[in-house]
């Protein structure tokens, strides 16, 4: 019994990493379930015998390589002796690890596009706790400095620093001038964590 439980997650692993391969490469609509056997080594019934459908294999692609495997662990381990560092650490920390995961959002895109983000909501719902208890990490290390916000607005509002960074940097690239670039994510985090406006005082 064991050993066919080992050969059917053997065989899921290899359908999930074949299809990632290939939403990656060709996109949801230029991959077939054929083509998802075919790679990963099975006959076409084969396939159906673990997903249903094509957007059942895409959920699971979707939830088994999404990026926060690695980096909720990292934020959680983010070092420093005050609110500013320990965030500064987190969003370094965040960006290295995506940077290794160039699939990501081919993959994101895919599900914004091709399905209006309803995986991602799914995935929000498990994610949120995990976030709103880094957060707490955060507060606990800011001794009272952060300002009062609601705690899911603190935690969308540092995706949304990584993101603006993320896909500001993948869009422009090596081609934006080195104004755009140079210690872009330090301006970043400065003004995420300061403000844009002068102090008036």
């Amino acid at each position: 019994m064991e050993e066919s439980l080992s050969r059917g997650e053997h065989t899921r692993s290899a359908i999930l990493q074949a299809a990632h391969d290939l939403f990656v490469q060709q996109g949801y609509h230029g991959t077939s379930m054929r083509q998802i056997a075919r790679q990963a080594g099975l006959a076409l019934g084969g396939l159906y015998n673990h997903f249903d459908s094509k957007e059942d294999v895409f959920q699971a692609v979707f939830f088994t390589y999404h990026p926060y495997h690695e980096v909720l662990p990292l934020i959680s381990e983010s070092q420093g002796d005050s609110v500013d560092a320990v965030v500064r650490d987190a969003a370094r920390r965040m960006v290295e690890a995506v940077k290794e995961r160039p699939d990501f959002m081919n993959l994101m895109f895919i599900e914004l596009v091709e399905f209006k983000s309803v995986h991602a909501r799914q995935l929000m719902v498990e994610l949120l706790p995990r976030g709103q208890a880094i957060l707490q990490r955060f507060a606990r290390a800011g001794q009272g400095q952060i300002r009062d916000f609601p705690p899911l607005i603190v935690v969308r509002s540092f995706l949304g620093l990584f993101f603006a960074y993320y896909i500001t940097e993948l869009v422009f690239g090596e081609a934006a001038p080195q104004e755009f670039r140079e210690g872009a994510m330090d301006h970043f985090l400065e003004i995420y964590l300061h403000g844009l406006l002068k102090d008036q005082g």
